[in-house]
């Protein structure tokens, strides 16, 4: 997994002609800001308050080789919105 560079913020993208699945749609609405990134997924990634937004907890925490939350926070992922988004 390669590092997030949180200093090259995106360019302004209108919404309404960029194709977001339903999770990145969540993440807007949940007050997330898109990063560019070529390596994450999508070419982009969803942070607010320095934390990420996930879009898939368990892939994630297959990817990351753990089943403890707080490694995903440890990794700078918010799981606390995760948890009240998607249950």
């Amino acid at each position: 997994m390669s590092a997030y560079n949180y200093q090259r913020i995106s360019t302004q993208i209108d919404r309404t002609q960029a194709n977001f699945n339903k999770s990145e749609q969540l993440a807007l609405k949940n007050g997330f800001e898109m990063v560019l990134d070529d390596d994450a997924y999508n070419g982009r990634y969803f942070i607010k308050d320095s934390k990420k937004w996930i879009h898939n907890i368990d892939a994630l925490k297959r990817q990351l080789c753990t089943y403890d939350n707080r490694v995903l926070e440890q990794y700078g992922y918010d799981v606390v919105s995760y948890f009240a988004t998607y249950h």
